[in-house]
Formats: structure tokens, C-alpha cells, sequence
């Protein structure tokens, strides 16, 4: 018994395509919310270890509440390297903490879209091939 492919290869095919398209147009890869309220703060101060390198940042946040200090590990900043004195820096600050706001780690739309849209283009240019190739007959 032979199983008919055709309705069922070509959808199998196409649909996975069509939808990573669709996700990359229609899908919101922005970043996670802050867990706290963004506030602008200043680093005062910067600790360094015995070759020089920062290691941690000591920061000056103005909340509602006033002025807070809290310090900010090396490993948050982006290429692990501490900001100099007197930078401005937006934090995520709660009430018992304070970081660096969330940062996207999603793929970016472009390249989803152009997924999608390149296997969309050769699974079409596939089944159309696939139509005008002669076929061996049984």
C-alpha cells in the first residue's frame, strides 16, 4: 500500500516556515519589565581588586523615599566592565535591591523574519521544482 504525500508533505513542509514568519512580524521581543521602578543613579564610588579592575560599583539612587546607595557588581554591567566615577547609570530599584534593568535576550525581529521568510521562499521554489521534474513512472 502506498501512502498519498502530496497534501500532506507540502503543508508539513511550508507550516513551520509561515509561522516563525508570522512570529517575526506580529510577536513583541521587547524586554521583561523592570521588577522595580527605573531611577536615574550616579556611581560614587568604584572598588577595585589588587590588579586595578573594578569589581563593583557603588551607586547614588534617587526614589521617592530619597536618596538610597547600593552597589552593583561587575558582572551586571554589560562586557563586565564598571562604569567610572560620577557616570549616570538607570536602575531597576526595589525596596531591597537594586540592578541594572532587564536587557532583551531574545533574537532579534530581523533575523526571525528572515528565517522564516528564506525557508518560506525555497520550501515554495522546492514543491514548484518538484512539480516540473519529470517523474519516473512504476
Amino acid at each position: 500500500m502506498i501512502l498519498p504525500t502530496y497534501p500532506y508533505l507540502p503543508i508539513a513542509a511550508i507550516v513551520p516556515c509561515l509561522l516563525m514568519l508570522l512570529v517575526g512580524l506580529f510577536d513583541d521581543f521587547g524586554p521583561p519589565p523592570p521588577v522595580g521602578k527605573l531611577v536615574p543613579g550616579t556611581v560614587i564610588a568604584v572598588q577595585r581588586d589588587s590588579s586595578g579592575r573594578g569589581v563593583s560599583a557603588l551607586l547614588s539612587v534617587d526614589t521617592a523615599d530619597g536618596r538610597v546607595t547600593c552597589g552593583i557588581d561587575r558582572a551586571a554591567f554589560p562586557g563586565e566592565r564598571v562604569p567610572p566615577l560620577h557616570t549616570q547609570v538607570t536602575v531597576d530599584h526595589t525596596p531591597a535591591a537594586c540592578a541594572l534593568p532587564p536587557v532583551s535576550q531574545e533574537l532579534p525581529r530581523w533575523s526571525i523574519l528572515a528565517m522564516g521568510g528564506g525557508g518560506l521562499a525555497l520550501m515554495i521554489f522546492w514543491l514548484w521544482a518538484g512539480r516540473r521534474a519529470p517523474r519516473a513512472r512504476l
